[in-house]
C-alpha cells in the first residue's frame, strides 16, 4: 500500500521542495533556503522542504555516529564549518553559526557527559583532528539548529527513507509536479527536487569483478573500493603479507584499522621520532600507487604574511583574453602553464613577504619581471635563480606532481627508504617556518580549482578537458596537495614503515591475478621485485559513475534517459547539469524542476563538503545560488541582486 506524505502545514499555494541526501550538502542548501525565503512575495504560502536519507539527517551515511573512534577527520576542528560567514559573497542574508571548534567549546559540558565522546572532547582543541563520530554530533546539532532558527515560512519534513524514483506528474496548471517514491512505499508530491546524495557505491568494474572471482576461486581475500567504515576488517589475515593499492586517505584508514586497532602501540623515541610496537596481529602491508607516495599532510601553519590576492594569473578573464575560445586549446600545453604560474605566484608572494631573508630582490621588482614570463621558460628560471638563492626555496610543479621521478631507485629496499624519507621530510617541513609557503600553495590550488569550476559550469572548456583533465588528474593532484591526512597520521605511517609493518612499493604500481600460483601479485616501476600475497585491498573510494551506481534513484533516472553523463559525446560517468545546476537528459534538455549538486556532478569537485571558514568558500556560494533558483529568485550577480550584494560586501569589509 502506498502512503502519501503530506505535512499538516501544507496548503495549495505551498512550494514543495525535496532534497535527496541528508549530509552536509543538504544542510548547506537548507540553510540558504532559510536565508533567502524572505525575498518571496508575501501571501504565497509556505515553502515545504522534504529531506530524504536512510541515515539520520545531518551526518548521513558517511558521517554517521557508529564508526570506529580511530577514524579521524582530515581537517582540524577550527577549519570545519557548515555555516557561511562575513567573508562569503552571498545574495541572501547571512545566517552565521559556529565552527566545529566553537561548537565543541559551547557544548563542552554536554559532550563530556557523553561516555562515547568524553575522553576525546576533554583533550580536544581547535587544532585537533577529531573523530568522525564527534563530527557526526556537530552535523546533527547543525541540522537541529538550522531547523530551530528557520523562518516560519519554511516547513522542514524529514524522512529517514531511501528514495528509489522520481517521476513527473501531469497537472493542469503551469510548472512541473513530481512524485518522489521511497523504498518503504511512501510518496511525496513536490515541485522541485535536488539530488544531493554525496558519495555513493558502484557496481564492481570488470577488473574488480575478475579479482573478486579470482579470490573466490582460490580462497583469497579481495577488498574492493569501499568506505573503510563499512568494510569487514576482520577478513584481512594477521601476520601475512598483503597488498594495498592506493596511498590516499582510504589507505590511512586501512593503516589505522590494521595497526593500532589491532593492538599496535605508538611511543615517542628519545630522538622525538615516533616508534611503533607491533602487536603481532598486523599484516605486513605492501603499499604503492601511481604516484608512489602518500598525500601531503594537512597543513596547520598559518601564513606569515598577508594572503596572496588570488586569482592573479589564472582567472576566467585572463584565460579568455589569451584564448577567446578555450574549448579549442589543449589544457595541458596551453592552460596548465597559466595555472602553474598562479601557484608559483602564491608561493613567491608568501616567500618574499613572509621570509624576506630568503630572497635577494624587492617584491615590486620581482613581480614586474615575473608578470610577462611564461611558466617553464628559461627567462623565468633565470629570474628565480637570481631572486631565490636556495633551490629548496623555489617552487617546481613537476617535483610536486611526480616526487619520485628520477629518484634512481633500483630495488624494493631502496624504494621503501626513499618513500619513507619523503614522508619524514614532509613532516619536518611542518615545523620549519618556511612551511608557510606550502600554505600559500594550497590556497593557490583552491583558487585555480575554483576558476576551473567556473569555466566548467559555463561550458568554456572542451568535453575532453572537463572529463580527462579537470575531473581527472587535476582533481587527483589537488587532492594530493590539499586533502591529506593529519600530520600525526603520517608520523604514525613513518613509524610503521620503520617497524617493517608497512613496506612501500613506490610508483607505477601494477597488480595482477597470477593464475599459475593462485595468488595476487604486485610490482612497481621502482621496486624491482614481485610481491605475492593472499590478500589484496583496493584502498580507494568507489568512483562516481552513474553507469555503475547501485543507487536505485540514479539507476531509474539513467534507465529512462532522464539524466546524461555525456558532454558532446564524451562520457564522464557523472551527472550532466546546465549552468544553473539542472539535470540534463539524454535529449539535451534541462529538466525544469530537478537540480543536482555534489561529487556526482561533472566538474563539481571544486565545492567541498567542508569548506574552510573565512575564505568565501565556493560551497556556500553554490548553495546560495541553488537555493535562490529553487525559490525562483534572481541569481546572485543579476541586476536585481547586484545592489543588495554590493551593499552586503561593502558592509562586511573593514
Amino acid at each position: 500500500m502506498t502512503e502519501t506524505l503530506e505535512p499538516t502545514a501544507a496548503q495549495t499555494t505551498d512550494l514543495a521542495i525535496a532534497i535527496v541526501g541528508g549530509g552536509p550538502r543538504c544542510l548547506g542548501v537548507l540553510d540558504r533556503l532559510c536565508a533567502n525565503v524572505a525575498e518571496l512575495p508575501p501571501g504565497e504560502g509556505k515553502v515545504v522542504v522534504h529531506l530524504f536519507d536512510p541515515y539520520p539527517i545531518g551526518g548521513g551515511r558517511v558521517w554517521r555516529r557508529d564508526q570506529p573512534s580511530l577514524l579521524w577527520m582530515n581537517v582540524p576542528a577550527s577549519g570545519v564549518t557548515v555555516f557561511a560567514d562575513e567573508t562569503c559573497r552571498l545574495a541572501g542574508r547571512l545566517r552565521p553559526g559556529p565552527t566545529l571548534a566553537e561548537w565543541m567549546a559551547e557544548h563542552r559540558d554536554a559532550l563530556l557527559a557523553d561516555p562515547g565522546l568524553a575522553e576525546e572532547v576533554a583533550a580536544a582543541t581547535g587544532d585537533t583532528f577529531v573523530s568522525r563520530a564527534l563530527q557526526s554530533e556537530y552535523l546533527k546539532w547543525a541540522y537541529e539548529h538550522i531547523v530551530a532558527t528557520a523562518p516560519e515560512r519554511i516547513v522542514v519534513v524529514p524522512h529517514q527513507d531511501l528514495v528509489v524514483d522520481i517521476v513527473d506528474l501531469p497537472r493542469p496548471d503551469p510548472g512541473p509536479a513530481q512524485l518522489v517514491r521511497t523504498a518503504s512505499g511512501r510518496t511525496a508530491a513536490v515541485d522541485r527536487v535536488v539530488l544531493a546524495q554525496g558519495h555513493l557505491d558502484d557496481e564492481l568494474d570488470s577488473r574488480e569483478r575478475s579479482f573478486g572471482e579470482f579470490a573466490d576461486a582460490h580462497g583469497l581475500v579481495y577488498m574492493p573500493p569501499a568506505y573503510t567504515a563499512d568494510c569487514d576488517v576482520d577478513r584481512v589475515p594477521e601476520g601475512e603479507n598483503i597488498i594495498v593499492s592506493g596511498l590516499g586517505l582510504a589507505f590511512i584508514d586501512w593503516m589505522v584499522l590494521l595497526g593500532e586497532s589491532r593492538g599496535g602501540v605508538f611511543t615517542s623515541g628519545p630522538d622525538g621520532r615516533l616508534r611503533y610496537h607491533p602487536s603481532g596481529r598486523e599484516p605486513i602491508i605492501h603499499a604503492g600507487s601511481r604516484r608512489g607516495v602518500p598525500y601531503h599532510p594537512k597543513l596547520t601553519s598559518p601564513l606569515r604574511a598577508e594572503r596572496p590576492p588570488l586569482p592573479c594569473f589564472f582567472d576566467v578573464s585572463t584565460v579568455l583574453q589569451r584564448y577567446p575560445d578555450p574549448r579549442s586549446v589543449d589544457f595541458v600545453t596551453d592552460l596548465w602553464p597559466l595555472a602553474c604560474k598562479e601557484v608559483l605566484y602564491a608561493h613567491c608572494h608568501e616567500l618574499f613577504h613572509g621570509h624576506p631573508d630568503l630572497v635577494t630582490m624587492e617584491w615590486a621588482e620581482f613581480f614586474e619581471r615575473l608578470a610577462p614570463l611564461d611558466y617553464g621558460s628559461g627567462e623565468l628560471a633565470e629570474l628565480l635563480e637570481q631572486a631565490i638563492p636556495a633551490p629548496q626555496d623555489r617552487f617546481d610543479m613537476a617535483t610536486l606532481a611526480t616526487p619520485l621521478a628520477g629518484s634512481g631507485a633500483t630495488g624494493l629496499q631502496e624504494t621503501h627508504q626513499q618513500v619513507t624519507d619523503f614522508v619524514v621530510r614532509l613532516l619536518a617541513r611542518i615545523d620549519d617556518p618556511r612551511c608557510s609557503v606550502d600554505s600559500a600553495v594550497a590556497l593557490a590550488f583552491f583558487s585555480l580549482y575554483d576558476v576551473c569550476g567556473q569555466m566548467v559550469r559555463a561550458r568554456q572548456l572542451s568535453p575532453s578537458t572537463i572529463v580527462r583533465d579537470i575531473d581527472g588528474w587535476v582533481h587527483g593532484l589537488f587532492s594530493h596537495v590539499t586533502s591529506g591526512p593529519p600530520p600525526e597520521r603520517l608520523a604514525q605511517l613513518a613509524a610503521m614503515a620503520d617497524a617493517g609493518v608497512v613496506v612501500f612499493l613506490g610508483s607505477g604500481l601494477r597488480v595482477t591475478a597470477d593464475q599459475r600460483t593462485g595468488l595476487f601479485r604486485a610490482t612497481s616501476d621502482t621496486s624491482g621485485r614481485d610481491i605475492a600475497t593472499r590478500c589484496l585491498i583496493d584502498a580507494r573510494l568507489p568512483p562516481a559513475d552513474i553507469t555503475r551506481t547501485v543507487d536505485p534513484l540514479l539507476r531509474s533516472l539513467t534507465e529512462r534517459h532522464e539524466v546524461s553523463d555525456s558532454i558532446s559525446g564524451v562520457s564522464s560517468g557523472r551527472i550532466l547539469v546546465d549552468h544553473r545546476g539542472r539535470l540534463i537528459g539524454a535529449e539535451g534538455r534541462a529538466h525544469p524542476g530537478r537540480w543536482a549538486a555534489g561529487p556526482w556532478v561533472i566538474g563539481a569537485g571544486w565545492a567541498h563538503a567542508f569548506p574552510r571558514p573565512r575564505q568565501n568558500a565556493g560551497f556556500f556560494r553554490q548553495n546560495d545560488a541553488l537555493a535562490r533558483d529553487l525559490l525562483g529568485l534572481p541569481a546572485p550577480g543579476s541586476p536585481s541582486t547586484a545592489s543588495q550584494q554590493q551593499h552586503t560586501v561593502t558592509r562586511r569589509l573593514p
